[in-house]
C-alpha cells in the first residue's frame, strides 16, 4: 500500500516534482477525487496567467544596482 497523498504530493505533482510512481499515485487520487482536481486546475490555470502577467517584467534585464558581482565587490571593498 503506497502512503497518503498529502498536500505537499498535489503541490509537486502540480510542479511537476514528482516521480513517475508517485505522479501515477497522485493522478489516480485525483481521478478518485474530482473537487481536488478542479483545485489543482485551478492551480495550473492560476500559474498560467500570472507566467503569462508577468512574462515582460521576468525578461527585463536586471538593475546594475542588484548585479551579484557589484554586490561582492562593494563588500570586498568595504571591508578592505
Amino acid at each position: 500500500m503506497s502512503r497518503p497523498i498529502t498536500g505537499d504530493d498535489l503541490h509537486s505533482y502540480d510542479d511537476g516534482l514528482l516521480n513517475a510512481v508517485r505522479r501515477a499515485e497522485v493522478a489516480d487520487y485525483l481521478d478518485a477525487h474530482p473537487d481536488v482536481a478542479r483545485q489543482i486546475d485551478g492551480y495550473l490555470n492560476q500559474r498560467a496567467m500570472l507566467s503569462a502577467a508577468l512574462a515582460p517584467i521576468a525578461e527585463e534585464p536586471l538593475p546594475t544596482a542588484l548585479n551579484l558581482s557589484r554586490i561582492l565587490e562593494t563588500k570586498r571593498r568595504r571591508r578592505a
